[in-house]
């Protein structure tokens, strides 16, 4: 089984999508914070291969978090929730093949299906996903 790290401060949020990679069968570490996050991180022993957190949390700088994390586990791999547009923030930066984006809304399918892609290897780093 894979283990997720899941950051994200709003506690509701944060309960609700622990549940749904639950139920596509990842553990799940659960995270209210950055430092939270590093500190669950240190006291997990088995390797974490993803992380899925908003792109700023705490203003504290994600990628920062994952090239972090990407020392102790360099398979790694991340997965940026955000509240703007996929398109315009793809235009202001490059990702690494090791990321992706994902815009809110989102569908439980499309969010299974990004991070199925993710874990398999590298594949296009970007989508948009509007719940429709």
């Amino acid at each position: 089984m894979q283990t997720v790290l899941l950051i994200e401060n709003d506690l509701a949020t944060l309960v609700a999508r622990a549940l749904v990679l639950r139920s596509f069968g990842y553990t799940v570490l659960e995270a209210t914070s950055q430092e939270d996050a590093l500190q669950t991180c240190q006291e997990h022993p088995e390797p974490i291969r993803l992380v899925i957190t908003r792109a700023a949390v705490d203003n504290y700088n994600s990628r920062e978090l994952v090239t972090q994390l990407q020392l102790q586990w360099p398979r790694i791999r991340a997965l940026f929730v955000l509240d703007e547009s996929v398109g315009e923030l793809a235009d202001k930066q490059r990702l690494p093949r090791e990321c992706a984006l994902i815009q809110k809304p989102f569908r439980v399918d499309t969010l299974a299906k990004i991070i199925r892609e993710l874990l398999s290897g590298p594949q296009s780093n970007t989508a948009a996903s509007p719940v429709s």
